[in-house]
């Protein structure tokens, strides 16, 4: 029985930089295997989930092409032209939308680092009225709804009866809102009118594999319906966390108030990455040994984090520095034992696609 193909995608900032790069390199090795230059991500993988910069990279790459006709591709952005956003418009997201103020007295009553206006403008730029239900494939973003209180995924396939829907540049707009650097989105259900208060999805999934784990465990797909472990294929995209800094750690037990304040957003968001990790590890280690090749994370090796701490610098330097870790991502991904070997997994993927109907 084909296995379902699932691709789940870390937040980061601009460290998105870091799986677009890798995501690059498969789609570009798809479009070599098929010998189909309108090979996509879309065509490759039946559900994705992402958060924050992973749920940005999961919009893009699941916008249908307007394109309809046949022998076009089914979407309409290459996985190079979303390497190409975070290049060319991170500096306009990031470094041209930062507040300045004398002192930094600002902060004392808003603590955003960033105004999100370019954001704002970006996100209707590439994305314009499309909404949640047109992307191409059933997908998963995360945000955290302060109205409610509560965690919450926007889905790509809602039931009819729950009545949600959303526009994508509301939803990335959500999604990417990182505590202390952009402010909370305030957007509207489309269906209802209802006001959400949105903030990223990172503070309680940064690494969001193992919600698209649960989430699929209760899909229904053309290869399986409510598939096991043992029919997924999941491939888990990291974005080289653990890459900030902590103020005299050693004297955390004498942390004022402002201390914990500014440190507790990166301790959360940068917690789950490793922890996830190991959970699915160890889902998929319980299983027969030719299924345990079915889960393949990818991250930058801790040796070669030669980036800057700071998620949001989107400097020349930085963006070629994020660049070449997203190569050295790749060049770890393929030295594992050769099962286990990226270029596998892909064959793997190419291997599960659901049977055409007629």
């Amino acid at each position: 029985m084909k296995k379902v193909r699932i691709l789940s995608l870390d937040g980061g900032g601009i460290r998105g930089i870091i799986p677009a790069t890798v995501l690059e390199y498969i789609e570009n090795k798809f479009i070599e295997k098929t010998g189909n230059p309108n090979a996509r991500l879309a065509d490759l993988f039946d559900f994705i989930i992402g958060t924050s910069t992973g749920g940005i990279l999961t919009c893009f790459y699941l916008t249908p092409n307007p394109e309809q006709r046949e022998g076009q591709p089914l979407t309409k952005y290459k996985a190079s032209q979303a390497l190409e956003f975070y290049s060319e418009k991170g500096y306009r997201i990031f470094n041209a939308s930062k507040h300045y103020s004398w002192l930094g007295l600002r902060q004392l009553y808003n603590a955003s680092k960033y105004t999100a206006n370019n954001l704002e403008s970006i996100f209707a730029e590439e994305f314009g009225e499309l909404k949640m239900s047109e992307l191409v494939k059933p997908c998963l973003v995360t945000t955290y709804d302060l109205a409610s209180k509560s965690s919450f995924f926007f889905s790509s396939r809602e039931p009819e009866h729950k009545q949600r829907e959303f526009y994508v540049k509301d939803v990335a707009r959500s999604t990417s809102a990182a505590p202390t650097y952009f402010p909370s989105a305030v957007i509207k259900n489309l269906v209802t009118g209802n006001t959400m208060v949105n903030i990223d999805g990172g503070v309680y999934a940064n690494n969001p594999t193992m919600c698209g784990y649960a989430e699929c465990r209760n899909s229904v797909f053309p290869q399986a319906s409510y598939p096991s472990a043992e029919q997924m294929l999941i491939l888990s995209i990291g974005t080289g966390g653990g890459q900030f800094d902590l103020p005299a750690v050693e004297k955390s037990s004498n942390w004022g108030l402002l201390k914990w304040a500014k440190s507790t957003p990166d301790i959360m968001m940068d917690g789950s990455f490793d922890t996830v990790d190991y959970q699915l590890k160890r889902l998929f280690g319980s299983l027969a040994e030719e299924q345990q090749y079915n889960y393949k994370r990818v991250d930058v090796p801790q040796d070669k984090r030669y980036y800057a701490k700071d998620m949001a610098d989107a400097s020349p330097a930085n963006i070629e520095a994020l660049k070449e870790a997203g190569k050295e991502a790749l060049k770890e991904a393929q030295k594992n034992h050769e099962q286990y070997s990226l270029d596998n997994f892909i064959d793997m993927l190419m291997a599960n696609a659901p049977d055409k109907t007629t």
